[in-house]
């Protein structure tokens, strides 16, 4: 017999504390859609959010909370200075422009540096939670929603979901997609996957893991017969 989501779970080597959260259990059903960074989530965001399934995406509200003026914002230029401070663009004259983050900038220093990484996430990860609450509040009526959380897992988020879906994808698709995308050096690129946990840690946490492995075919099978379920009771 295999072993169950519980058994996988209990043989990883995570916090002990994440095996202890207990999943949602209220009448909407809601879909935390996460994987490893340039695996394809935003792919499969889009084609549910075309099947009618609000998304609330987690990387808006983290770039909310450091935009221009912000106190996130504030905090990281307090920290870090010119060292991440973004170029200002032409203003009328007399108006005091907003200080804005290089984010690429930035990256390059939480990315090679563990505890800058966590001070960040500690800075921005409340300010998350906090505008997930507020959408969630709006959208309650809804039957399914997905809320698409890229460290779903790291940020200790997985009470806000019914259910679990990992989309996964190769390392070397996952390196490949992430230079292209961003316009990374390979080294650059490491340091952001590494920065997250494994992809096969997280498929072990998944009640659904979305293979994007070749073509988005296999993927919107898997995502329909889900649903369908969904629809029909079965869980």
């Amino acid at each position: 017999m295999g072993r169950t989501r519980n058994d996988r779970l209990n043989s990883l080597t995570v916090p002990h504390h994440l095996k202890a959260i207990p999943r949602w259990q209220g009448a909407q059903h809601r879909i935390g859609l996460t994987g490893g960074i340039a695996s394809g989530k935003s792919s499969v965001a889009r084609y549910l959010t075309l099947k009618g399934i609000p998304v609330l995406d987690a990387d808006i509200y983290a770039h909310e909370a450091l935009a221009p003026g912000s106190r996130g914002a504030e905090a990281v230029l307090a920290r870090y200075g010119a060292r991440v401070e973004a170029e200002a663009d032409p203003i009328p004259r007399g108006v005091a422009p907003a200080r804005a983050i290089d984010r690429r900038k930035l990256g390059r220093i939480i990315f090679s540096n563990r505890d800058e990484r966590h001070w960040l996430e500690d800075l921005i990860h409340p300010c998350v939670r906090s505008r997930f609450e507020r959408e969630l509040a709006i959208h309650e009526h809804d039957l399914t929603i997905v809320l698409m959380i890229p460290l779903l897992f790291e940020a200790a988020l997985t009470e806000l979901c019914s259910e679990i879906w990992v989309v996964d994808c190769s390392r070397e698709q996952q390196l490949e997609r992430l230079k292209q995308r961003n316009g990374l050096t390979t080294e650059e690129a490491e340091a952001r996957i590494k920065a997250q946990w494994p992809l096969s840690e997280k498929c072990n946490w998944a009640d659904l893991v979305i293979n994007n492995r070749s073509d988005s075919r296999r993927w919107e099978v898997q995502i329909n017969s889900r649903l369908s379920m969904l629809k029909t009771g079965k869980t």
